[in-house]
């Protein structure tokens, strides 16, 4: 008798230390959900646009910053993307200018993004040349921060 005694011991034992492992498991199953699973469905940008319903950019701006270029004869297109916070705006140069001009140039989209929207979107500008004469200045890369009205290249 003293034998099935011990083997009973040992296998309450056995059983005891299986529960402990499967509660250890399954703790750590949840904890690796929460950590990597939950808030999947949440936004993107988390809680970064905030507000942004109180800064509304045109619904033609688009299209209003092409033409602003199209009349240019030195810029072969110009496209505009907005992501979140950020408007991003490529102008690819078919003709050889300085880079002064082409800044210059660029800068004068944000006349269209309006003041008020300039203190909540950050801006991309990235400008390109495509044409046949080689030029080193391209391309030139520009942004202008939230918290700033000027321009950085």
């Amino acid at each position: 008798m003293s034998r099935r005694r011990k083997n009973r011991q040992d296998n309450a034992m056995l059983i005891i230390l299986i529960l402990i492992l499967i509660t250890c498991f399954v703790v750590i199953g949840v904890l690796f959900y929460k950590y990597f699973y939950a808030g999947v469905s949440n936004s993107k940008y988390g809680n970064r646009l905030d507000g942004i319903e109180n800064y509304k950019l045109s619904e033609t701006l688009e299209t209003d910053i092409s033409k602003l270029y199209a009349k240019e004869s030195s810029v072969n297109k110009a496209s505009i993307t907005i992501e979140g916070k950020i408007i991003y705006i490529n102008i690819d140069f078919k003709e050889s200018i300085k880079t002064d001009k082409a800044k210059t140039l660029a800068v004068k989209a944000l006349d269209k993004i309006g003041k008020d929207n300039l203190t909540f979107y950050e801006v991309q500008f990235v400008l390109t040349y495509s044409g046949k004469n080689e030029n080193k200045n391209f391309p030139i890369f520009g942004t202008k921060n939230a918290n700033s009205l000027k321009v950085v290249w």
